[in-house]
């Protein structure tokens, strides 16, 4: 019977962790949502892996940000689609992201536009962009706040 309540004590201990460790994996807490920025540079990795996607762009002054979005599987499913090759390094992007909190050189993809104007959207719960990127991004503006100032 002692066994029994050690593996029972044990096992719901574990489980505790386990839930405890899922929810912290899907909290968006380090990206500020309330921020939409653009940068602009060009494509050093393209991580299309699970559990979520990753862009690695340096900026012209040598920045490197590395970037998170969406799991593969919805990326794919996304017109237009994006898998393994969709970037490649020294390509040229613009991106639309909630940058992080704490100021480091990273945050949440929510748009990735290429150079013929194509619009991707590998973004989740950790930047959902506003819909007016396409218009801001052809007037020049580099964040959503500069451009709901000009309106």
């Amino acid at each position: 019977m002692r066994i029994i309540k050690t593996v029972s004590v044990l096992m719901s201990l574990l489980t505790i962790g386990f839930v405890d460790t899922v929810s912290a994996h899907h909290s968006f807490a380090m990206f500020d949502r309330t921020r939409e920025e653009v940068l602009d540079g060009k494509v050093v990795r393209w991580a299309f892996n699970s559990p979520h996607v990753a862009l690695y762009i340096e900026t012209e002054d040598g920045t490197l940000y590395s970037l998170e979005g969406a799991a593969p599987p919805a990326l794919i499913t996304r017109p237009p689609a994006m898998n393994g090759f969709t970037f490649q390094p020294e390509d040229h992007v613009r991106v639309v992201y909630c940058p992080l909190h704490d100021g480091r050189p990273g945050g949440a993809l929510g748009y990735i536009i290429t150079d013929d104007d194509t619009f991707y959207r590998p973004n989740d719960g950790g930047c959902g962009p506003s819909q007016n990127w396409e218009e801001w991004i052809a007037a020049g503006y580099q964040s959503r706040e500069e451009a709901e100032a000009a309106e």
